[in-house]
């Protein structure tokens, strides 16, 4: 687990978790927003996911920003990685619960944010908690071995409020509703505008994470509206319903599925 806050933006604290005194000793702030980012298949804690979306927070908010490296596992053949993310979810939910119980943290000021894998086991965190916590992110959950609803994966249950945005489904990511509310920008299948072609669409999976970083730094850009298809959606049938913006700022009682459109590059919001 490596700490990052605006006192150390470039170069991690590791956090010693079997002792909390040391943890004193850090520049973890008890005090402020806790966000803890998880990556997804073939990543580590220095790939644009974490990269991108750490800097965004600490440039807007004075926050903790916790990175799980779980790179040792996220490394080998897909199988083999999706079988350990139950395992890894129960280390991170101690950690979230040692947080909780020792230093008498507020659950609600938790959010997890992961992408692919990495989403689904920041879900299953959610539900290992001692607590419920109040926020879970969703970028693109990976859809490969998740297409059964009895699996644990990351649902509503997993926090208070769970919001999902896809880019990929039907490859990479997995396509159904799987927050209280859930984002599919130009449609949350591939190809994302601007990402070409490539072999396992991953371009398209990663646009989660690009989306959601600028999101961070971009309050009203990614208004999105509610809406049953992206067929109604393109043909103007849902523009007169209700809205709001998808990322970091939506809003906590936000419900079902909303589509819009964004660039094909940066900024990618249209506002």
């Amino acid at each position: 687990f490596f700490l990052y806050t605006r006192k150390n933006p470039l170069i991690y604290e590791q956090l010693p978790l079997d002792n909390f005194f040391l943890l004193r000793r850090t520049y973890f702030n008890a005090n402020k927003p806790i966000k803890i980012l998880v990556h997804g298949w073939q990543c580590f804690y220095g790939s644009a996911f974490n990269i991108l979306i750490k800097d965004a927070y600490l440039t807007q908010y004075d926050v903790n920003v916790i990175i799980v490296d779980w790179s040792k596992y996220s490394k080998l053949p897909y199988p083999s990685s999706r079988y350990w993310i139950v395992d890894i979810a129960e280390v991170i939910a101690k950690l979230v619960d040692k947080l909780c119980v020792e230093l008498g943290i507020n659950p609600d000021n938790i959010h997890l944010i992961g992408h692919s894998l990495g989403a689904h086991m920041a879900g299953i965190v959610g539900l290992k908690t001692a607590k419920k916590l109040s926020r879970i992110t969703g970028l693109d959950p990976a859809g490969p071995y998740f297409s059964t609803s009895n699996i644990e994966r990351i649902s509503p249950n997993s926090a208070k409020f769970v919001d999902i945005i896809h880019t990929d489904g039907r490859s990479a990511g997995f396509y159904g509703s799987l927050g209280h509310v859930d984002f599919y920008p130009n449609g949350g299948t591939a190809i994302q505008p601007g990402c070409g072609w490539d072999i396992l669409t991953f371009r398209s999976h990663r646009r989660a994470y690009w989306l959601f970083a600028e999101s961070i730094t971009s309050p009203e850009g990614f208004s999105a509206v509610a809406c049953d298809s992206w067929n109604q959606f393109k043909k103007n049938i849902c523009e007169n319903g209700n809205r709001t913006v998808m990322g970091e700022h939506v809003s906590l009682s936000a419900r079902g599925t909303y589509y819009l459109r964004t660039n094909n590059k940066t900024p990618f919001a249209l506002e």
